[in-house]
């Protein structure tokens, strides 16, 4: 109990949790690949407006209406399931401008799309976004959370409260209309990466990713979190694609029923996000993710508050296990040499090891992040089950895969921090395992400074030293139960 009680207390102030995030996330990054769907990625298109297509349309900052209009226009001949405008048009333009892109979105929906448009919040209410923009489009609030976990975990809102009914966030407005999910009564989500580059980015972005030496040289310096895909998770087609190509089959296969979040690409706007797996990007992408986590999990998407009692009450239990292993089921010590023979012996064994070892992690290393933080992780996990023989060790693994596959799953939160589990199983257990031996050597040393008393002076408990009662009360709790003789309570 005392070894849980500080475990979770180192676990839960000192944030071992936080420290650890970086790690935890590469390797939650890395499985996360193999088992998120990518349903999604087939379904959702962005179509970004970048810096220099301003300069390819001959055009300036702020994009005129018109232009956002020729635009929508030639979306909507692709037909397009749905669409999110993710361009705040606040300004006050013309009158004929407005009309000219009311016109357009009014074409949109008249092709069987629905069409969402950004509505952003001023003091708890709407903008004076024109009324013509609304007549053939719902709005959607395109706030984001600015704060972020270390990791990069990034929070979405699912809507606000105004004073005139509910204001979706893009993605979820999205889902009420395809997938039944009611915005109001949803929570905050945790978005889930996805990790990969659609084939469609890598024909016209330069997507490479560092591998081998690079990989290794960007790990001891930085954190893993440092190397992040350059190309995003989704379909992008940039507007110049869509305006100046005629029969293309790429954008055709992009548009043609899909969802489509039509964003800006400007960098000096400041509407630009970062996650665990991705590099900066724009913010645009965040909605699309939002969107594809509920396409995936659906009412099951990842709940970003983890306050819950019930999730303390499971690292708490997990810890006390923990704990519970570590005095019950220790690690066998590993003799001593006591001879040159058997030292250079025990020496030879650590070569073969390493021998192997190495060309696996430089594999590794060539196939990337991932395949780095997977097998460095299988890797250790063998040494201490199967080389130092830990079975406790084994269980905690095991237990905390079980734990956080229950809260993937069942409870509905984002991939946990394993790590942190691991880490403190063993922090503790290399103390827990120094206080035994100091136990033991006191023990052995207080057997022999009372051998030498007389057997009145053993026998009156009230006459021990004052150091004896402390010290011998303190060495008792850490005695190890499966290796301690019969030795009387101090």
């Amino acid at each position: 109990m005392l070894l849980a009680a500080i475990g979770y207390a180192f676990f839960i102030f000192h944030g071992l949790s936080e420290h650890l995030n970086p790690w935890s996330q590469a390797l939650i990054n890395a499985a996360v690949k193999h088992v998120y769907e990518d349903k999604g990625q087939q379904d959702i298109s962005v179509l970004l407006f970048r810096e220099e297509n301003l300069a390819d349309l001959k055009t300036h900052y702020p994009v005129p209406y018109r232009l956002h209009a020729d635009i929508l226009e030639a979306l909507a001949s692709y037909e397009p399931r749905a669409l999110f405008i993710d361009f705040a048009f606040v300004d006050n333009r013309d009158e004929r401008a407005i009309r000219e892109l009311s016109e357009a979105i009014c074409q949109l929906r008249d092709a069987g799309t629905k069409v969402y448009l950004a509505a952003p919040i001023d003091n708890g209410k709407l903008p004076q976004v024109a009324p013509d923009l609304l007549a053939c489009a719902s709005p959607a609030m395109p706030e984001m959370d600015g704060k972020t976990a270390e990791s990069g975990i990034l929070t979405y809102f699912h809507g606000r409260p105004m004073s005139r009914g509910f204001l979706p966030t893009p993605a979820f407005a999205l889902a009420a209309d395809h997938l039944g999910i009611d915005p109001k009564q949803a929570e905050h989500m945790e978005i889930v990466w996805g990790k990969g580059v659609a084939p469609l980015n890598r024909s016209w972005m330069d997507c490479k990713e560092k591998r081998g030496l690079e990989l290794l040289e960007e790990l001891l310096h930085e954190s893993p979190l440092s190397d992040k895909l350059s190309c995003p998770y989704h379909r992008t087609i940039t507007v110049s694609h869509l305006l100046n190509s005629v029969g293309d089959g790429d954008i055709e296969l992009a548009l043609s029923g899909k969802t489509v979040f039509y964003g800006a690409g400007f960098r000096f706007t400041g509407d630009r996000v970062e996650s665990p797996v991705y590099g900066e990007m724009p913010g645009v992408y965040l909605h699309a993710m939002a969107y594809d986590n509920l396409l995936n999990f659906g009412a099951h998407y990842k709940r970003a508050d983890r306050l819950g009692w019930l999730v303390k009450s499971i690292d708490a239990v997990l810890l006390l296990i923990a704990a519970w292993l570590l005095v019950f089921l220790p690690v066998p010590e590993t003799p001593e040499a006591e001879s040159l023979l058997e030292f250079v012996q025990h020496a030879k064994t650590i070569a073969i090891a390493l021998s192997l070892a190495v060309p696996i992690m430089a594999v590794a290393l060539d196939n990337g992040i991932d395949a780095a933080c997977l097998t460095g992780a299988a890797l250790y996990v063998f040494v201490r089950v199967v080389l130092q023989k830990d079975r406790a060790f084994l269980v905690l693994v095991i237990l905390t895969l079980l734990t956080s596959a229950l809260c993937y799953y069942w409870l509905d939160l984002g991939p946990r921090n394993i790590l942190a589990f691991i880490a403190f199983f063993e922090i503790v257990g290399h103390y827990q395992e120094k206080l035994v031996k100091k136990a033991k050597t006191y023990y052995e040393f207080r057997t022999a400074f009372f051998s030498g008393r007389s057997s009145d002076q053993e026998g009156a408990v009230d006459e021990r030293p004052l150091w004896d009662k402390i010290l011998g009360r303190i060495f008792w709790i850490f005695q190890n139960p499966a290796t301690e003789t019969k030795e009387s309570t101090p």
